[in-house]
C-alpha cells in the first residue's frame, strides 16, 4: 500500500514542490555564508580533453574545452545544491540524477497566452517561416554512364542550352534520372535529401527563366531550368500554434534553468587550474 502511494504522480509532484520550497529556503539561508570553492584541477581538465578526444577522434578546440569545463562546473554546482537539499537520497547514479532533478525544478512553465505566443512568433520568424520552393526541369548527365566523356558532353550540352528555352527537347541530350526530369514545389530540405547540400544551395541561387549549369551532385551533372520560385512566408499563429507553444515552452524552460543555475553559481568560487603544459609554456622566455 505504501509503495503504491509513493509511486502516485500527485504525491511525487507534491514532494518535488516541497523540495523546491526547501531549496529556495536553503538558498536564502546560505546567501550570507562564505562561498564554497569548486576547483577544476589540471588533471580534471586533461580527463575532460581525453574524453572528448576518444569520442570525436580529435583534441577539443579552446572554445570546446571551455565548454567542457563550464559543463563540469554546472554539474558540480547542481550536484552540491541538490545534495544539500536531500535530492540524492535513494538514487543509484547520484550525480546524474541530482542534476536532472535540479533542472526539473525549473520546468514549472505556466500556460502561455495568445499574446505571448504571437510575440514569440514575431520575434523568432526564422524558426517558423516556411521554406522557399522551386519548380524546375533538369537535363541530367550520368557520371557512371559517361565516366570518360562527361566533361566534353557537359560543354556540348551547355552550348546547346545557352540558345534554348524551357521547352527544349532533352531526347538524346541527357540521361534518364530515376526521379524524373521535373521537380515541382521542392524545398531546400527536399533538394538536399535528393541531390545533396551543395546542389541544393546552387540550384536555389539560380535565376528563373533560363537554363543554367552544370550543377554537380553525387549522380553526375545537372542543367536546370527554374520555372517558378515561391518565397517562404511567416505563417499565422493559428497555423503553427502547437509548434510555437512547444518552442515557447522550451525557451522558457531553458531561461528558467539558466536563471536558477546562475543564482546558485554565484555562491561558489570557481578555480580553474592552468594545465601544466600551458603553465610551462607561459613561464618560458
Amino acid at each position: 500500500m505504501i509503495a503504491r502511494l509513493l509511486r502516485e504522480p500527485l504525491l511525487q509532484f507534491l514532494a518535488l514542490g516541497a523540495v523546491l520550497f526547501a531549496l529556495y529556503g536553503l538558498a536564502g539561508k546560505r546567501n550570507g555564508e562564505v562561498a564554497e570553492r569548486i576547483v577544476v584541477s589540471a588533471s580534471r581538465i586533461a580527463n575532460l580533453s581525453d574524453g572528448f578526444a576518444r569520442t570525436w577522434r580529435r583534441q577539443p578546440s579552446e572554445l570546446e574545452l571551455q565548454g567542457l569545463i563550464e559543463d563540469y562546473v554546472r554539474d558540480e554546482v547542481l550536484y552540491r545544491e541538490g545534495r544539500a537539499a536531500g535530492l540524492d537520497r535513494d538514487d543509484v547514479i547520484i550525480r546524474r540524477r541530482v542534476r536532472q532533478k535540479m533542472e526539473f525544478l525549473a520546468d514549472d512553465i505556466p500556460e502561455p497566452s495568445d499574446e505571448q505566443l504571437a510575440a514569440f512568433l514575431a520575434s523568432n520568424p526564422d524558426r517558423f517561416r516556411t521554406e522557399d520552393q522551386l519548380t524546375f526541369r533538369q537535363i541530367f548527365l550520368s557520371a557512371s554512364r559517361r565516366a570518360s566523356t562527361i566533361e566534353s558532353d557537359s560543354k556540348q550540352a551547355a552550348s546547346i542550352l545557352a540558345r534554348a528555352d524551357g521547352l527544349v527537347d532533352a531526347t538524346g541530350l541527357g540521361d534518364p534520372f530515376l526521379l524524373g526530369e521535373e521537380f515541382r514545389d521542392i524545398s531546400p530540405t527536399k533538394a538536399t535529401s535528393i541531390f545533396g547540400e551543395k546542389f541544393a544551395k546552387q540550384v536555389f541561387a539560380t535565376e528563373k527563366g533560363r537554363w543554367q549549369g552544370p550543377i554537380s551532385s553525387g549522380f553526375g551533372q545537372h542543367f536546370v531550368f527554374v520555372s517558378e520560385r515561391v518565397s517562404g512566408i511567416l505563417p499565422s499563429l493559428d497555423d503553427v500554434r502547437p509548434t510555437v507553444r512547444r518552442e515557447w515552452a522550451n525557451a522558457r524552460r531553458l531561461e528558467a534553468e539558466q536563471k536558477l543555475y546562475a543564482s546558485l553559481r554565484e555562491r561558489y568560487e570557481i578555480v580553474v587550474e592552468v594545465p601544466r603544459a600551458k603553465a610551462a609554456e607561459a613561464a618560458s622566455p
